[in-house]
């Protein structure tokens, strides 16, 4: 079931829906780009609920356009519920997200939680609220050069004093020679930071997730030279940084074999990518660190 808002500008937007139970039940509602909203919530016969959530409606021009521009947006949803909505114009601050294939919109819907890949970045709007509406800029296969010379673009054209920008790479530029972590991403991560601080921005650098490989029977550290390469250009800009790297080696350590059931199955075990359940678990603790100002 879906209702479509159509013909709005680009801007912000707060969207208002009251949800009532038609018997006892669980369901998930989804913005645009798959933008969790709801995820898994039990309600119970007759329950009734209003919420409001700040949306954001791009309208952006450059190389990659199609993934950046809205004319319209889209709810959908599950469960057995009726649901009312309402969209209007309003001003909120913007949170943009630049990253990787585990930052992204992945609209790929699989049979359950555990079978579709999600993505942090979309998952983000069901902890803020109204407290920032999501802007996601985040691209598979992406990393800090290309980020700079394609995916940066846009923002850099939007954002503004009062916005905030989260940024995860990593992932990506392992792969490339050039892009070593005390080289090249190093220099991209300064030069982001850079231009976005010269928007009067807030920056926030996160480190990589880890990935769900055991060498020794012991969770992996590959990544471990970008994690800290991270942390250090947030101290040399001077800004925060998120340890999504620490975070998630000891959340997939404290559950052990369970950590599994974090991961995109498609149908076999994606070692790299989350579901629905891990994306949700990150931006879950993303909201933390932003809400609580902690670094």
């Amino acid at each position: 079931m879906s209702i479509n808002f159509e013909n709005l500008p680009a801007g912000e937007y707060r969207l208002t829906v009251c949800i009532e139970a038609l018997s006892d039940t669980s369901f998930s509602l989804f913005g645009n780009h798959r933008h969790f909203l709801y995820h898994s919530q039990k309600m119970t016969k007759g329950e009734t609920m209003r919420s409001e959530f700040a949306v954001a409606i791009r309208n952006a021009d450059f190389q990659k356009q199609d993934n950046y521009r809205d004319e319209s947006y889209e709810i959908f949803w599950d469960g057995d519920v009726k649901l009312e909505a309402a969209i209007e114009p309003k001003s909120y601050p913007v949170l943009y997200t630049l990253g990787d294939s585990t930052v992204c919109n992945q609209t790929h819907i699989g049979t359950s939680p555990i079978h579709r890949c999600g993505g942090w970045g979309q998952a983000l709007p069901k902890f803020l609220k109204t407290a920032y509406a999501v802007s996601n800029h985040a691209e598979q296969g992406t990393h800090t050069k290309n980020c700079l010379d394609c995916h940066l673009l846009p923002v850099l054209e939007q954002v503004k004093k009062g916005d905030l920008v989260l940024c995860q790479f990593g992932h990506n530029d392992q792969k490339q020679a050039w892009l070593d972590a005390d080289g090249g991403y190093f220099e991209n991560l300064i030069k982001i930071g850079n231009l976005i601080q010269e928007k009067d921005a807030e920056f926030i650098i996160c480190t990589p997730i880890n990935r769900l490989i055991y060498i020794d029977n012991k969770i992996n550290t590959y990544l471990d030279p970008w994690r800290d390469a991270a942390k250090k250009a947030a101290k040399a800009l001077g800004t925060k940084c998120i340890d999504l790297h620490s975070f998630t080696t000891d959340l997939y350590a404290k559950m052990g074999d369970e950590a599994e059931n974090l991961f995109y199955h498609s149908p076999d075990l994606d070692r790299t990518h989350p579901n629905d359940f891990g994306a949700l678990s990150i931006a879950e603790y993303v909201c933390e660190q932003i809400k609580g100002g902690k670094q």
